[in-house]
């Protein structure tokens, strides 16, 4: 999961796109927004039906969406998404320009649409202004006015009925439907609609949105049978213009509606490609700003449920191969440690029984192995039981209890799943793994979850140096191995944010093992006597980091 640069890029940062930034974001998903910022509302001064946002502008609630989404995270950039193509297990997205490469978990399109004008001079240098599209946005600016309707389609129709509410004075410019035919061009008369059947061939007029209020006409259609038809606002539908060129090599289905052709998705935004969702004007022309906000929060919730789906099957992968890896590993060979005790964990051990501060009474050892430290501890008069993921190292630690008649228990498996009692002692010495996702501080927790009141749990682990590799002894331990960097029992033990009216931190140091220590310093006197001009060589020393907690009674 590490493995790609983001869990979700987000390409678009209108309404849509910001949502699902903060769903995600507050999934506490790796999130990065790509925005060309050249949004569709760009050309309105003001925002409507938009519930407690009524009047400001969309560039201002575009501000506030991304100062929302940054707070929790959320990585924004200015850049065009050139291309989209799968890779391993996720996408690989093309920015345009330098075409760097980025990627990603998982993809959310929430890129708009472009609206496509009719062909006709002044529309496009007004749009926005006095060349409108919404009647639910732009329809109370212009109430009472003398509003035209420049008809592109029969979806037309609708929208010249609707704007009948806003005012009594509509003129619909209607060449492009054709005939309307007797019962529509009825009704429209009846509403006290004048219907224009010359094609328009220009909007001319004042562009200065502040004239809206004015009471003279701030503009006029003509025709081409040569009338100019004073208007305060025109209405018009473009063709509408998904913006999903970039993932063209991704073949998403897509829908054919009365608007077009657009990628087809669920009510959660889905997609036909199992990582790619998409939300907003882009699969919804219609689509206002609050529902393509709520369009987004519902898609970027869908992609985070996804990537969680994902994350338990490759949590249940690593944690089967983890169990398999380490079963390999004892099966492969008669004995892969030495079965002596600990070095650390007896010599605490020892100290707190000498010190009164232990009984021997029942522990639990984590990770037990074949049984090194669970048998020491049982030999000094401990009731142990010992867990450990492989069956054939428990098979060889019960035998070894068996054979020396010590009061020791072995089960294979994790520390939960055996459903295990208190234990007024639990150790665990070296639980450590290769895999990057290894679930340590989980273990932690589960075996705090084992502690007896009074009870201690004393954790074990490598804080420096490089541990010994299976099988190979103590004194070989100068080569260097490829490992996870160590935390230090300190930062353990904030990680595993212990409640201080329950657990009480008794030890929490990081020490150089005796026995190497010895050894490393046999080492260097025999170096300074053999080579006294040379410099001494100094192999990486291995310290234990030591973690010990009481539980208050």
């Amino acid at each position: 999961m590490q493995n790609f640069d983001h869990d979700v890029v987000i390409v678009g940062a209108g309404p849509a796109g910001l949502s699902a930034a903060q769903m995600l974001g507050r999934a506490r998903r790796r999130t990065l927004v790509l925005d060309s910022d050249s949004p569709r509302n760009r050309f309105a001064e003001h925002m409507h039906a938009v519930v407690g946002f009524d009047g400001i502008s969309s560039a201002e609630l575009r501000r506030r969406g991304r100062e929302e989404a940054e707070r929790y995270g959320v990585a924004f950039r200015a850049a065009r998404v050139e291309s989209v193509s799968e890779t391993d297990g996720g996408l690989e997205v093309v920015l345009g320009g330098d075409a760097e490469r980025i990627t990603t978990r998982a993809l959310l399109i929430a890129t708009g649409v472009a609206d496509r004008l009719p062909d006709a001079p002044g529309l496009a240098e007004r749009w926005g202004r006095t060349v409108l599209h919404c009647p639910y946005c732009h329809g109370w600016e212009v109430r009472d006015r003398r509003i035209g309707v420049l008809a592109t389609s029969p979806m037309s129709l609708h929208q010249i009925e609707l704007l009948r509410q806003w005012t009594p004075e509509v003129v619909a410019f209607t060449a492009a439907v054709g005939e309307l035919g007797d019962d529509v061009d009825e009704r429209l008369r009846a509403r006290g609609i004048r219907i224009v059947t010359s094609p328009v061939v220009a909007v001319t007029g004042p562009d200065d949105a502040a004239d809206v209020a004015h009471d003279a006409a701030i503009g006029a259609v003509v025709t081409a049978d040569g009338q100019h038809i004073a208007i305060d606002a025109i209405f018009t539908g473009g063709r509408l213009e998904p913006h999903d060129g970039f993932v063209a090599d991704l073949d998403l289905a897509r829908a054919d509606g009365p608007a077009g052709s657009f990628i087809a998705v669920d009510a959660a935004g889905t997609t036909s490609h199992p990582r790619v969702w998409a939300a907003g004007n882009v699969v919804a022309p219609m689509a206002n700003v609050p529902l393509s906000m709520g369009a987004g929060s519902m898609a970027g919730a869908a992609v985070n449920g996804a990537l969680v789906a994902l994350d338990a099957a490759a949590a249940v992968e690593r944690r089967r191969g983890h169990a398999a890896d380490w079963e390999a590993r004892y099966a492969e060979t008669d004995r892969v440690w030495s079965g002596r005790v600990n070095e650390t964990t007896s010599a605490i051990i020892a100290e707190l029984e000498a010190a009164g501060s232990v009984t021997p009474t029942t522990a639990l050892d984590l990770g037990c192995g074949e049984g090194g430290d669970a048998l020491w501890l049982a030999a000094r008069g401990w009731s142990v039981t010992g867990v450990d993921l492989s069956p054939t190292a428990i098979s060889r630690a019960q035998a070894a209890a068996r054979d020396a008649q010590l009061d020791a228990t072995f089960v294979a498996g994790e520390i939960d799943a055996a459903e295990l009692d208190e234990f007024d002692l639990v150790t665990t010495s070296f639980l450590h793994s290769w895999d990057p996702e290894f679930p340590r501080i989980p273990l932690l927790r589960a075996a705090l979850r084992h502690v007896a009141p009074g009870g201690r749990l004393l954790v074990v682990s490598h804080a420096g140096g490089p541990p010994p590799e299976a099988g190979v002894d103590e004194a070989q331990e100068g080569e260097a191995h490829e490992h996870p960097p160590f935390p230090t029992p300190a930062e353990e033990r904030a990680a595993l944010d212990l409640d201080p009216a329950v657990w009480v931190v008794e030890r929490e140091e990081i020490v150089e093992r005796r026995e190497v220590r010895e050894r490393r310093e046999v080492r260097e006197r025999r170096e300074v006597r053999e080579r006294p001009a040379a410099a001494a060589s100094r192999p990486p020393h291995l310290l234990d980091g030591i973690l010990l907690l009481r539980r208050l009674p």
